[in-house]
């Protein structure tokens, strides 16, 4: 019986243990390739993009990624610098919250709580707005 349930089991240990790490990869057979996701910012869209780029080159090639193009879209429901200042607010709301309930006495820690819970659920509201792409290829 043991063995039947490890067998079963081993199939699915393999593929959550190598899943890709390029998830958003749009390969092309003329090999412009893409990748292309929801962000919070450029910044961060450019560190993911071209870490998925890389692992793709990498995984699928055995070469390296370069980019040819970048894309960065505002796609949110409010304007972009209203997105900008509450998603900084947020940010910072959790942060002072976190601070207060780690280092405050109990009425501060328990304010800091509250305080931090909704920073954070203010930030996870507003999302990700901005559409990232990035065109590469492997060489």
């Amino acid at each position: 019986m043991n063995i039947i349930n490890l067998a079963t089991c081993l199939p699915f240990i393999f593929l959550l243990t190598h899943c890709a790490h390029y998830p958003d990869v749009r390969p092309s057979d003329t090999g412009k390739h893409s990748v292309s996701f929801m962000t919070e910012s450029s910044e961060e869209g450019y560190r993911n993009a071209k870490s998925q780029a890389d692992s793709y080159c990498d995984d699928v090639h055995k070469k390296r990624a370069y980019i040819s193009k970048e894309e960065n879209q505002y796609k949110g429901s409010m304007d972009e610098k209203t997105y900008k200042n509450a998603k900084t607010a947020a940010k910072v709301t959790g942060m002072v919250g976190s601070a207060g309930f780690l280092f405050g006495g109990k009425k501060q820690s328990e304010v800091g709580g509250i305080v931090g819970l909704g920073g954070g659920i203010t930030d996870a509201a507003l999302g990700s707005a901005y559409r990232y792409t990035m065109h590469f290829r492997c060489k």
